[in-house]
């Protein structure tokens, strides 16, 4: 068997990863869904507003029903409303989102590598299991 590069490696984590349990939260895999619903509220952009914000909303979109995130993500203002009364009835303390900034920022970086092609691919690339 070869040796899977690092950036493989990666990829190879992304293709595979599942749902993960991180505090009383079970997040979804970041998926092209996640990330265009991330990308449509601009979450990411620098007008957003606080990095508190930005990993509520992280958290909101790939803990909560999809159903239920459908109702607002087309709608920035419905999407913020969601993401403050989300962050209203789940972290009093803005401290409490602090483990998952690091999550957030893996997350996103499994995913980006996933969908990458490796310079150095091996036969053993894995197939998508999101």
């Amino acid at each position: 068997m070869t040796e899977l590069t690092d950036d493989e490696e990666l990829r190879h984590e992304g293709m595979t990863d599942g749902k993960k349990k991180k505090g009383k939260f079970i997040l979804r895999p970041m998926t092209g869904l996640s990330l265009s619903w991330l990308q449509r509220n601009k979450v990411f952009d620098d007008d957003f507003g606080d990095p508190t914000s930005k990993t509520a909303a992280f958290i909101y979109l790939h803990s909560e029903s999809k159903e239920l995130i459908r109702t607002v993500v087309n709608n920035r203002t419905d999407f913020l409303n969601a993401v403050d009364d989300w962050i209203d009835t789940h972290m009093p303390y803005h401290t409490g989102l602090n483990d998952y900034v690091e999550l957030m920022n893996t997350a996103m970086n499994t995913y980006l590598a996933a969908a990458s092609v490796a310079l150095n691919s091996s036969p053993q690339a894995p197939e998508s299991k999101n």
